[in-house]
């Protein structure tokens, strides 16, 4: 992976990394829009190392993916009403409905013709 300057900096030695927390130059032009400061070995931009100037700050990682999963396991188990028995005790209790049928409709014999 290798550092690649914007053509309106001035040229940087072959192999240079810039430090963490190292900026350019107050004096140089900014980069282009959607500059890709960084390269593999066959020249694809990919992200950086993280935390060296022109990297993406990278939200979910390793133990921030578990965290984010776990904490949207526990929240979805809460909103169903898992929440540890709190949902229990402020029910209504149950209520049972007795319907009374009605007269069921009888059906009208059905006469086969008869053979002659």
């Amino acid at each position: 992976m290798r550092f690649v300057a914007p053509p309106t900096w001035p040229p940087m030695p072959e192999g240079w990394l810039p430090d963490p927390g190292w900026k350019p130059e107050p004096g140089w032009p900014a980069a282009p829009r959607g500059w890709q400061f960084w390269r593999n070995d066959y020249g694809v931009a990919v992200p950086g190392p993280e935390g060296l100037y022109g990297t993406k700050p990278r939200l979910l990682t390793g133990h921030g993916i578990v965290l984010a999963v776990a904490t949207g396991l526990l929240g979805f188990y809460v909103g169903v009403g898992g929440g540890f028995g709190a949902h229990a005790q402020d029910t209504a209790p149950a209520r049972t409905v007795v319907s009374t049928p009605g007269p069921t409709p009888s059906a009208s014999p059905s006469v086969s013709p008869s053979a002659p």
